[in-house]
């Protein structure tokens, strides 16, 4: 995600962190990189599978808000992130994290200039995998991934061409693997991202993630230029409000733990330790297809497959890949077997771009870097804040 800055500050610190937060235009704020020092474990996700249908309200056991303005949930469209006003970046997080597996989003992202909808797994240790749209182009999608906060290559962004974005709701998945990241749209392969292309594995996303969902104004006329060209535009906060609607989540954790804990400061994903770990082989399966209705609008969903689910998290589903899980006093040794395809042609093949914000210095947070070797305090206070968007808000 990107940065928000919390309007309860005093000016003083909100004009000193202003410039401070661009430097996170890759990265979200992360209270204890595992990379430079130990951290605590992460609180994980126990069970191979969790799903929740936004449209029966929210689960406050499993999503924190952690951005500004509020999440509202509606019978018919589920969760609403809405912007209605300069400063707003509602934003939601698990509350617990997962180890390799799949996260499905069914979604439609909002409209507007400079208005930017966002899907994201992040680690600790600034691993991230993302889907973004743009609010000005309705009929493209953005994939990009970091690892360790890295933004020293420009290759890492893609886009890719599709129908309505914005009146229909689609299925946006993600399956992460040890060896492969692959973007799904409706079920059909649109991008794959091998761990040896990532800069050898060193830019591989590998550690044990959180799903955020929010949306931002990376239009702002306080945002730099190249965080403005980027979203389009400047946005005309008189044309909101600009809403991202979340129907339903589908996480499935391939390694299911109460806990994980980084052992070395590699970040590795061989480093990872888990506690009461659930074991076992369980039968391959690929990405269902949402079903998309007519173009023209509505929220794309066929008569039938209005089944809703009250949410929580579930050990009698099927994932959808074989693993076999063992802890080691060194780590954790892990095999997984993917699934490879739909069976149906991909909605186009992805184009490689830098969508990248031009404003990104390389290495923000990168080999065992601190916050504080970085920024200092007035730049710990402003990338403590920044959460989702690159908004300031004075």
């Amino acid at each position: 995600m990107r940065c928000s800055l919390s309007p309860s500050w005093p000016r003083s610190l909100l004009l000193g962190a202003v410039a401070l937060c661009a430097l996170a235009t890759a990265q979200t704020y992360t209270s204890c990189n595992p990379t430079a020092k130990r951290c605590p474990p992460d609180v994980g996700l126990p069970v191979p599978k969790y799903s929740i249908d936004f449209r029966n309200g929210p689960d406050n056991n499993h999503w924190s808000s952690i951005g500004t303005g509020s999440v509202t949930y509606t019978p018919n469209f589920g969760a609403a992130f809405t912007i209605n006003k300069q400063g707003d970046s509602p934003t939601i997080e698990t509350a617990w994290y997962f180890f390799f597996g799949r996260a499905e989003v069914h979604m439609r992202a909002a409209s507007g200039t400079g208005i930017v909808s966002c899907v994201v797994l992040e680690s600790d240790d600034l691993d991230e995998i993302d889907w973004e749209w743009i609010g000005g182009e309705r009929k493209e999608v953005q994939t990009n991934y970091f690892g360790k906060g890295n933004t020293t290559t420009w290759d890492r962004g893609g886009k890719t061409a599709m129908g309505d974005t914005q009146g229909l709701i689609h299925n946006y998945t993600i399956d992460w693997t040890p060896s492969l990241v692959t973007w799904y749209i409706d079920g059909d392969i649109v991008r794959t991202l091998a761990y040896q292309d990532a800069l050898g594995g060193r830019n591989f996303p590998q550690t044990p993630m959180r799903l955020k969902l929010g949306i931002w104004a990376g239009g702002d006329s306080n945002n730099p230029n190249g965080t403005i060209d980027w979203a389009g535009g400047v946005t005309n906060y008189t044309q909101g409000p600009f809403t991202m609607y979340v129907e339903s989540v589908s996480v499935t954790n391939l390694n299911p733990a109460a806990s994980y804990f980084y052992s070395d400061l590699s970040g590795s994903w061989k480093s990872i330790s888990m506690t009461n770990v659930t074991t076992g082989p369980v039968p391959s399966q690929a990405p269902k297809s949402m079903p998309v209705g007519e173009s023209g609008g509505g929220q794309g969903r066929e008569k039938g497959t209005d089944k809703r689910d009250k949410g929580g998290i579930t050990s009698d589903e099927e994932p959808f890949v074989t693993h076999d899980v063992t802890e080691t006093a060194s780590g954790v040794a892990s095999s997984a077997t993917g699934f490879v395809g739909h069976g149906g042609n991909p909605i186009t093949t992805t184009t490689m771009v830098s969508t990248d914000r031009p404003t990104e210095p390389a290495n923000i947070i990168s080999g065992g870097s601190s916050l504080t070797t970085r920024f200092g305090l007035v730049g710990i206070l402003s990338v403590a804040a920044c959460t989702v968007g690159m908004l300031a808000a004075v």
